[in-house]
């Protein structure tokens, strides 16, 4: 079965592997992250758990800042169209 993996991996596209990202390992965290820009309207929060692919359309198309939180709703990061450019 590891080598399923391995060869899975070769495989598998870039934006694939980027889409499969949790949020928690993108983003900024809320100390080095300047709100001073951030309304209502221009954020989103997503948990820390979520994929990539499930709020990427959120930055690139509704141009939103993602706040990301933690089991219990608490503010731990943002990300921006930059954190995503980083890793693209």
């Amino acid at each position: 079965m590891n080598m399923f993996k391995f060869l899975f991996n070769i495989f598998s596209s870039k934006e694939n592997r980027i889409d499969n990202i949790e949020a928690q390992n993108i983003m900024i965290s809320e100390n080095n992250f300047n709100k001073d820009n951030l309304t209502l309207g221009s954020i989103y929060k997503v948990n820390q758990n979520i994929k990539l692919k499930n709020f990427k359309k959120k930055i690139f198309e509704d141009n939103l800042t993602i706040v990301v939180t933690d089991k219990k709703g608490k503010t731990i990061g943002y990300i921006s169209k930059k954190e995503i450019d980083n890793i693209q």
